[in-house]
């Protein structure tokens, strides 16, 4: 598990460190820094933690060194970012201006305590790793099959090989442990492909899929049913379905012990829809898989405060939530909030998912609040 994220004059961070949890969930206004620890973990993993790591793959592109570099930095600070996966640290950036000057579109291993090609195995072929982007692919009549096997059902950073993952876990088999948390229903079984359905169906009742791959062609197919219609083409459903269902596969297939990294996992999704993606967000993190996510849905922020609720073997800091807001012409401030064992939240900072609250006084006056 990645236990420490440490940020150094990378980008609105001049130093910024977030000890992360099995769950953890980073909140705020736009443009404040929310999504900067995840484009950062992003770098080695899109770079499959290679001694120079790319600034700009499929996970994310930042552009240049000098445009992530901070602008809080002094003229004698430079950047680096650091993980620790448990206690061993892995560091990549620079340490003088002529290495952070001449290269433009990576970065260099600085450390490396953990066999990188261990970490590699260890994500990427046995428990597994996913990265969904805020922007993923809507409705589709078919899609393109991967031709990545470095990564074990790997779905895309946009969901985009999602019909194929889906074609292979039904025929393969796959299940869950019987004792597995994130198993919506016990008397139907642990099959993955079961389960999927089963967690579909809280977001549109009466959800089932049939999907198949054409090997000639390299594209996979898919038909969709919600509400006791007969099955069709996605691209007559609505993007909601699409969007979280990259979402449900990639909190389901993964493992215990593997990672899966989620922007916005709330878009296009109804209050109730929300709320269930957090309770499987919080299910899968009980279940061993260590989940990081950026959102800003109270609704979904909610489905995990009722997961952990419900789950008596949840431990208050378990799940670890991070409020970013901006502060005029400085770094970001970051304040950490954490989820107890009934699912309350350690405090509420000020600007916190607290415009429904404003929005009823005013309601309530007849005057702004």
């Amino acid at each position: 598990m990645i236990s420490r994220i440490e940020l150094k004059n990378f980008k609105c961070y001049k130093r910024q460190n977030f000890d992360l949890g099995s769950l953890t969930v980073f909140c705020g206004n736009n443009s404040v820094g929310k999504s900067t620890a995840i484009q950062a973990l992003a770098i080695p993993f899109q770079s499959k933690f290679n001694t120079q790591a790319q600034l700009n793959d499929n996970l994310v592109e930042l552009g240049t060194v000098k445009d992530i570099f901070s602008t809080h930095a002094g003229e004698d600070d430079f950047l680096k970012i650091s993980f620790f996966f448990e206690e061993n640290k892995c560091s990549w950036g620079f340490d003088n201006n002529i290495e952070q000057g001449s290269l433009k579109n990576h970065l260099l291993n600085k450390q490396m305590e953990v066999d990188s090609s261990k970490l590699s195995d260890h994500y990427f072929l046995d428990k597994g790793f996913q990265f969904l982007k805020a922007e993923r692919f809507g409705p589709r009549s078919y899609l393109e099959n991967s031709h990545d096997e470095s990564i074990r059902y790997w779905l895309g950073a946009q969901g985009e090989y999602a019909y194929e993952v889906l074609t292979d876990l039904t025929n393969n088999g796959e299940r869950l442990s019987p004792t597995d948390k994130r198993i919506l229903k016990d008397d139907e079984g642990p099959t993955i492909r079961r389960n999927i359905i089963n967690w579909m169906a809280e977001i549109s009742p009466g959800f089932n899929f049939e999907s198949d791959t054409i090997n000639n062609a390299e594209i996979s197919h898919a038909q969709f049913q919600a509400y006791g219609s007969r099955k069709t083409n996605p691209v007559n459903m609505g993007f909601g379905l699409s969007y979280s269902l990259g979402i449900v596969c990639a909190l389901l297939l993964t493992k215990p012990g593997g990672l899966v990294v989620i922007e916005n996992p709330e878009a296009h999704l109804h209050p109730k829809g929300q709320s269930y993606i957090g309770r499987l967000i919080a299910r899968a993190a009980l279940a061993g898989v260590q989940v990081i996510i950026e959102t800003h849905s109270d609704h979904l922020l909610n489905g995990i405060r009722v997961g952990a609720r419900l789950d008596h073997d949840y431990n208050t800091g378990s799940f670890k939530v991070y409020y970013v807001s901006g502060v005029q012409n400085n770094e970001s401030n970051v304040e950490e909030i954490s989820i107890g064992e009934n699912g309350q939240l350690s405090s509420w900072p000020d600007g916190f998912f607290d415009q429904q609250a404003y929005d009823l006084k005013t309601l309530m006056k007849g005057k702004e609040a």
